[in-house]
């Protein structure tokens, strides 16, 4: 089982949901939602390789969404990194913040998977 680790702007990114959700729908309504949220990363431990790649974007880029949003993380052979929680209606090109990627450990590439992502 992979270990999950939240990044800094994952973070920022749960607290402005946090903050939104408390200012349109309550502090009870968030607690929930970012519970959700937390949980969805929390099970990348075991689920990491089932979402497909964005290398694209990145290399090793995947995505998973929880809700109205979007988790974007790089899975490795012994962890998960999660980089940003995104709305789905917010343009990713514009909110992923590639260039904070940068202090992950240099020289080591995200596990790939298989052709259907199932490798573990």
């Amino acid at each position: 089982m992979r270990k999950v680790i939240v990044r800094p702007d994952a973070e920022a990114d749960i607290e402005e949901c946090a903050d939104y959700t408390i200012g349109q729908w309550g502090h009870e309504r968030a607690r929930r939602y970012v519970g959700e949220l937390r949980r969805a990363m929390e099970g990348l431990a075991t689920t990491a390789l089932r979402y497909p790649l964005y290398d694209d974007v990145h290399p090793g880029l995947r995505r998973e969404r929880s809700g109205k949003h979007q988790i974007y993380y790089l899975a490795f052979t012994d962890r998960v990194e999660v980089l940003n929680v995104i709305h789905v209606q917010r343009d990713p090109g514009l909110h992923l913040k590639a260039e904070t990627w940068a202090d992950r450990e240099e020289g080591i590439m995200p596990d790939q998977g298989d052709q259907i992502g199932l490798r573990h």
